[in-house]
């Protein structure tokens, strides 16, 4: 499954990429936010993985604000 993760803050993005960066089995990279979702910092992170459970619960550990968009 791939998608995105949208953040509200420059910063919370590249916390999140330091988080999820250490996950196995997740592909992580930061990219311009894609003009079909909105970000208020411009910045969102693309992910490939199997399962969205380890990436949501890295980021509610960290208390990132976040919202996750499937790509179809």
């Amino acid at each position: 499954m791939q998608g995105y993760i949208l953040v509200y803050t420059t910063s919370s993005a590249f916390e999140s990429e330091e988080i999820l960066k250490k996950l196995e089995n997740v592909k992580i990279k930061l990219v311009p936010t894609p003009r079909e979702f909105s970000s208020d910092c411009g910045i969102a992170l693309w992910f490939e993985c199997k399962d969205l459970e380890p990436l949501s619960k890295a980021l509610n550990q960290s208390k990132i604000e976040y919202e996750i968009k499937i790509k179809t």
